[in-house]
């Protein structure tokens, strides 16, 4: 029987978000093994662990979890952590670190805090690839359709506000909790934010259209290095 966090996700009784969130798992797998050069793959913000349970099916033993929070696990007995301490305590090094959908949910001393742990974590040649969703363009319009429609939930946004992100790429205001919406997260604007830190960010890819614009697309993959 599927946990409650995979049926909100990759077992989603609505088609589309299923679709979705298994096309997303797709390609995090595709440019994890790709970039898995130098070692283990450390996902931090693991949530049920099913990338950690789909890497370890394609590498044995090659991927951990970190998850402080989210007690649910798409498959028993996974390699999943909830405290980093003990991996700093033992040294451990990782030749890649992911953060998958979970950047639009952190503030800015968040992201600093997390790229304080990867500069432990990391080895001397490791990177980070990070995800998230693309909140501004066209691909809001299917967005707050699928929230407000599909899910029966409300729009946060004012009429001016969604016409100005989905249109001209002004992000709509961020909420004071934005643990639980997406609203007005603007991935430029953490791009700035961690190269203002001292690291390098490339944009690997915008998905799931096959051109390389965020403008129509709904998701960034990022990859970072340090300075």
């Amino acid at each position: 029987m599927a946990i409650a966090y995979d049926r909100q996700t990759v077992n989603s009784p609505n088609p589309l978000a299923r679709y979705a969130h298994r096309s997303r798992l797709a390609k995090s797998l595709q440019l994890a093994t790709a970039k898995r050069w130098y070692g283990k793959v450390l996902d931090y913000g693991c949530g049920s662990g099913a990338f950690i349970e789909q890497m370890n099916r394609i590498t044995p033993g090659c991927a951990i979890g970190y998850e402080p929070f989210m007690t649910e696990r798409s498959a028993s007995d996974l390699p999943i952590f909830t405290d980093l301490s003990k991996l700093k305590a033992e040294d451990h090094k990782f030749g890649l670190i992911t953060l998958f959908e979970t950047i639009e949910h952190l503030t800015d001393s968040e992201i600093a805090s997390f790229l304080e742990d990867c500069i432990e974590l990391l080895s001397q040649d490791g990177g980070i690839i990070v995800s998230g969703p693309i909140e501004i363009g066209p691909a809001l319009l299917l967005k707050e359709m699928n929230r407000s429609v599909l899910r029966f939930h409300r729009s946060s946004y004012g009429l001016m506000e969604f016409l100005k992100a989905s249109l001209l790429g002004i992000a709509g205001n961020r909420p004071e909790n934005i643990k639980i919406t997406h609203k007005g997260f603007d991935f430029r604007e953490a791009i700035v934010f961690v190269r203002n830190r001292a690291w390098t960010v490339e944009v690997i890819e915008y998905g799931p259209l096959p051109f390389n614009t965020w403008y129509g697309n709904s998701q960034f993959y990022l990859w970072i290095t340090k300075d």
